[in-house]
């Protein structure tokens, strides 16, 4: 169905495949976007990177990476929406031009597919619809990623465009675009079979959208996908084990502040810059403590063996509770006043 680029030349490329990937992207991915890319790249099919810059742009490297980057014009506000619904605009007005393809995907630029030679395999979902997207609800269509025939990608986009036509952009959701669009054309879409759900005992119920635990779904078992940015997001809160190294780029410093404690993790596979990381990320402010890295032992730790007794002071007070972390109020511990000095003149 898809034709391996490396069997043509390069110049008619979009001609010679059926499948678009758009990979909609912006500033805040760009820790993952290679990795992302480099997964799609090697489907076979025909590779667009929508972004909406901010003000940072991916390195030229990354940029090279699919077979055709497009920036869309400079919007203001409402970032994650605006940018996200005038990114599948200009991409489609691309895929528009090229009538030998008959199916799209969207995907993030902060995931990727572990298995991207399942594409094929997913493509048979399509038979007997015209969507299906990772995750879905009666009333609510996740844009994360979402498999559609090429026409009803064309007549999103066009729906998109009179929407947002002379309207505050803010007051839409591409999800709530998406799924207006789909009662006013009456599209035909199906739940993927398999829904992504919140794991056994979490705080949070039903489909989890943004796949955060790495769980089980049909776009889990036949293309392997993963929503890198929300494990990412996830593993500080909850003290999980980050994602792997391999799907961060090191070659470019997109690590935020608070990232650069995890960043020396990966260098030295240290725990106590995980512990720390952790530390500094709780889910409230109240909660977080700003601790030497002595605090957590002189001695580099390379398991969690010593977890209890140095691992971050909410699991050493006993506060921390996976299933309902937001209620509690940590207290300061013996240490605190052990460290007060270094951490009263670090601030």
């Amino acid at each position: 169905m898809v034709v391996k680029s490396s069997n043509f030349v390069k110049n008619d490329f979009p001609l010679r495949s059926d499948v678009a990937i758009v990979v909609t992207s912006w500033d805040g991915h760009r820790l993952f976007l290679k990795s992302a890319l480099e997964s799609y790249m090697k489907t076979g099919a025909y590779v667009i990177c929508s972004y909406d810059s901010k003000g940072e742009y991916p390195s030229q490297d990354v940029m090279k990476i699919p077979h055709s980057f497009v920036f869309k014009h400079p919007t203001y506000g409402a970032d994650k929406r605006i940018g996200w619904l005038f990114d599948t605009v200009y991409a489609a007005g691309i895929i528009s031009r090229f009538n030998n393809i008959k199916v799209v995907f969207t995907a993030n630029g902060d995931c990727i597919w572990e298995k991207p030679e399942g594409m094929i395999d997913c493509i048979k979902y399509l038979y007997g619809c015209d969507m299906i997207a990772v995750s879905a609800e009666p009333n609510l269509i996740h844009t994360c990623s979402i498999m559609m025939k090429a026409f009803v990608y064309q007549r999103f986009a066009e729906y998109i465009v009179e929407t947002l036509r002379n309207n505050i952009p803010e007051s839409y959701s591409p999800e709530v675009v998406l799924r207006d669009f789909i009662q006013h054309h009456n599209i035909n879409h199906k739940p993927a079979p398999t829904q992504p759900m919140y794991p056994e005992g979490n705080r949070y119920k039903g489909v989890d959208h943004y796949c955060a635990y790495n769980q089980d779904s049909t776009w889990k078992r036949v293309l392997g996908f993963r929503n890198l940015g929300a494990e990412h997001k996830q593993a500080p809160i909850e003290h999980l084990e980050p994602i792997p190294k391999k799907y961060i780029d090191f070659n470019h410093n997109y690590f935020t502040a608070h990232e650069q404690l995890l960043h020396q993790y990966y260098k030295t596979n240290d725990r106590r810059w995980l512990y720390k990381y952790y530390a500094e990320g709780e889910d409230s402010y109240w909660n977080r403590r700003y601790y030497p890295i002595e605090y957590y032992g002189l001695e580099p730790l390379h398991d969690d063996s010593k977890r209890k007794e140095l691992g971050p002071p909410s699991e050493r007070l006993g506060h921390f509770d996976r299933s309902n972390f937001q209620s509690f109020v940590l207290k300061d511990d013996e240490y605190h006043e052990k460290w007060k000095s270094v951490i009263e003149g670090s601030k």
